[in-house]
């Protein structure tokens, strides 16, 4: 056996995911390589130790910035690869595969893999939907968190945008035109939904019953109904892993410590892709609190600067600094709100397309957090909110219940073991 773990780079949480999966399976002397085509956090393997392939066509940092913008809306529906791009990247993979004599794939969002791992007959893991699958689909989960702030959407009921979000997400074929017409020079089956792109043979669902709220048992044996049937390629089974968050970047800098050194509220502001202009407006919440605010800029084109109560900084390790802040503002991607939830920390969340909606949709039904609709931030909404959780102890003990969920399995230990039964 020799599995291949294959993040893109252009996302942390992949990144990270396949970091902590590929270092398990080396402690249980497993021959595993990790591999990418590269992209702005492919640095953290040599920060981490790891050696690593980079197999052509190469992501630059610009080609991320658009995958990631493809994958945040921001593009509109757009594909995510050209025809020829797709081709080329699957054409490059099975060669390696082979030349690797790889048994098993396991991605965090390298979507090209798809078509290359069925091509191959390879046997194919994902870990990059968390929780977004079918069943929460069919259990209406998803909520309308992206619809625009306009009068037609405010007379649409909202039962009906719940049913048409929910549906679009297997029935929708937005997205597939390349995949399907690269799929079909290698004889693969073609894709009826980029959900179903986004499937592995076996997806590790990145989370818990008790906090997702279905059942090990109703989840591990979901089949499509009769009725759905039509609208899946492939036969796909689902497992529960656990929560694989970040664990990165070091430790806290000593200014950061002394920062923090205060009798005063503390609030994490981490949101790290999207658009600048929403971290703006977050400023703008928060810099006249009487807090401690510790904002990561990121990637984002931020001109604000540091002063008494504000400190701005590129990147920080959250799942160090998470446990020493009363409120983290972050948009909800599951390695964010997974390390929130590990450090007890109540949340606000922005989402930026459903999957982060989901996340923060569950928090906030457990009574751990609050959203805030990316298309109605008012400055002044999201200082109410912040003032809420700090005013109410239920948040932080909510919190606090749903981390004794989430620490009672370990996540990576977990995805290693299926890959090592399936």
């Amino acid at each position: 056996m020799k599995i291949c773990t294959f993040p893109n780079c252009a996302y942390l949480s992949e990144t990270s995911r396949m970091i902590a999966i590929y270092k398990e399976l080396q402690l249980r002397n497993i021959d595993v390589i990790m591999a990418t085509h590269g992209g702005p956090y492919e640095w953290l393997f040599e920060e981490e130790g790891i050696p690593y392939k980079l197999v052509d066509p190469f992501f630059t940092s610009e080609r991320a910035r658009d995958f990631v913008a493809t994958n945040t809306g921001e593009k509109g529906l757009s594909e995510f690869y050209t025809p020829d791009e797709l081709s080329e990247h699957v054409k490059i993979e099975i060669d390696f595969f082979k030349k690797e004599e790889i048994t098993k794939i396991l991605t965090g969002f390298t979507l090209s893999c798809a078509i290359s791992a069925r091509a191959m007959n390879i046997p194919y893991f994902v870990t990059h939907l968390g929780s977004f699958v079918p069943p929460v689909f069919e259990r209406k989960m998803l909520i309308p968190t992206l619809i625009t702030d306009s009068k037609i959407f405010n007379i649409i009921p909202r039962s009906w945008l719940v049913n048409m979000i929910n549906g679009l997400m297997y029935k929708s074929s937005m997205a597939t035109k390349s995949f399907n017409k690269v799929a079909d020079e290698y004889n693969v089956r073609p894709f009826h939904s980029m959900q179903e792109i986004m499937m592995g043979d076996t997806v590790i669902v990145t989370d818990v019953p008790e906090i997702l709220t279905i059942s090990r048992e109703d989840l591990e044996n979901w089949t499509p109904s009769s009725k759905n049937r039509k609208y899946y390629s492939y036969d796909y089974k689902l497992r529960y892993g656990g929560a694989i968050f970040a664990r990165l970047f070091g430790d806290i800098p000593e200014n950061v410590k002394e920062f923090l050194k205060s009798d005063l509220p503390k609030i994490y502001v981490a949101l790290t892709s999207g658009r600048s202009e929403v971290l703006q407006r977050v400023y703008e919440a928060v810099k006249e609190l009487p807090a401690k605010v510790i904002i990561c800029s990121t990637l984002h084109q931020f001109r604000e600067k540091s002063d008494e109560n504000i400190l701005v900084v590129d990147h920080l390790p959250s799942h160090k600094v998470m446990p020493l802040v009363d409120v983290a503002i972050i948009h909800g991607g599951q390695g964010s709100v997974q390390t929130s939830i590990n450090s007890g920390t109540p949340i606000i969340g922005i989402p930026l397309h459903v999957e982060q909606g989901l996340n923060i949709a569950m928090v906030e039904r457990h009574g751990a957090g609050i959203m805030q609709i990316k298309h109605r931030i008012d400055p002044q909404h999201i200082k109410d909110k912040i003032i809420k959780i700090l005013s109410d102890k239920s948040y932080k003990e909510n919190m606090v219940k749903l981390s004794s969920f989430q620490q009672k399995v370990d996540g990576v230990k977990r995805a290693a073991d299926i890959l090592c039964e399936e």
